[in-house]
């Protein structure tokens, strides 16, 4: 596994992770299905968004009175 590599061919890597001693000499091995498929995306651009919304506190009278209070 290597960290830090940039997209161009012929890289660098600027960090790879050290072995693990004794890595595959106990355990068992399983059959395993993985939920993985390769995707192509076309040259655009592509824009991720992520918003979270929170409500300001409202007073502990409030809270305690029933319904939810919507703040704004």
């Amino acid at each position: 596994m290597e960290i830090g590599t940039t997209g161009a061919v012929g890289a660098q890597s600027l960090f790879s992770m050290p072995r693990r001693p004794g890595y595959g000499t106990m355990g068992k091995p399983i059959k395993l299905l993985a939920n993985c498929f390769q995707v192509e995306i076309p040259k655009m651009d592509v824009y991720l968004y992520e918003v979270d919304i929170k409500p300001d506190k409202c007073p502990r009278r409030v809270n305690r009175s029933g319904p939810p209070c919507v703040c704004v």
